[in-house]
């Protein structure tokens, strides 16, 4: 049976006119996955269109891993339980690259700051489930596109500083923070976005947030109905409910959307938020 299923992939390899000799491709998508992975593989085409890392042993991916792959839309890290450290440029200057997805990876501790820069197409980030104490730097990725910033999970994130989401994107940006370990929000935290959605849901030990958190945001349009945030405002307008179909946590290179959240249209703008826990 093993050797059936070797004998498969390598028909499949020579059919799509790709062959690497750790990882199996189709169509320029590369999978390269299990414990003979403990590296990023120099001789990856660089025409590749998509590169996928499941159950590896890769311990860093290193400086400008993927530099020079031109057509490359997407890249998954996953489930890879000895990965530690994600260097500087290692997502940079990507110009096709719509979606990165980092998780289950418990002892990712670091990622540097310049790691991400340059993703002029970028849709859709994930990190979740992994061992990071501080948010991701956005700072760079300069998106000329809608993005759907997706951080959750990650029990040893504690803090949202200011300015955090800045340099993110051009256009509005989503925000799925929910489900860390969020305790305290700085003023100006959201300074600078377009922020269209915000979820901060089941972040437990968050008790308050500050007069000027959203300052110097526009927005959130959207506050998901599974919020812990209720508004203590006085209305300046009618708040209606609505509901609107945007998209899922499924890959949004996709063409097959569903509803990203259920909210509330916020179009006042003075925020006064007290926490709704129970």
């Amino acid at each position: 049976m093993a050797l059936l299923l070797v004998s498969l992939l390598a028909f499949l390899s020579l059919g799509s006119g790709c062959h690497h000799q750790i990882c199996h491709c189709s169509n320029r998508v590369f999978l390269c996955q299990e414990s003979k992975v403990t590296e990023i593989p120099s001789d990856l085409p660089r025409n590749a269109v998509e590169l996928r890392f499941v159950l590896t042993k890769l311990r860093v991916i290193q400086k400008g891993a993927f530099a020079g792959f031109g057509d490359l839309e997407k890249i998954e890290i996953s489930q890879n339980d000895v990965l530690e450290v994600i260097e500087a440029d290692v997502f940079s200057n990507l110009p096709k690259l719509h979606e990165i997805r980092i998780e289950k990876a418990n002892n990712l501790l670091y990622i540097n700051p310049e790691a991400f820069q340059n993703l002029p197409n970028l849709q859709y980030l994930l990190i979740s489930n992994t061992g990071i104490k501080h948010l991701p730097d956005v700072h760079k990725i300069h998106s000329l596109q809608k993005v759907l910033l997706d951080i959750q999970d990650n029990i040893n994130i504690h803090t949202i500083e200011r300015n955090s989401f800045v340099g993110l994107s051009f256009e509005s940006v989503i925000l799925w923070l929910n489900k860390n370990g969020i305790q305290e929000i700085h003023n100006c935290a959201f300074n600078g976005t377009q922020l269209d959605e915000l979820n901060l849901s089941d972040n437990n030990n968050l008790e308050e947030l500050p007069n000027d958190v959203f300052h110097g945001a526009s927005g959130p349009v959207i506050l998901s109905e599974l919020h812990p945030i209720c508004n203590k405002s006085i209305l300046r307008q009618e708040v209606d409910y609505m509901t609107q179909a945007r998209g899922q946590r499924a890959s949004l290179a996709e063409d097959n959307e569903s509803s990203y959240s259920r909210g509330f249209d916020m179009t006042y703008t003075e925020f006064d938020y007290d926490l709704c826990n129970e």
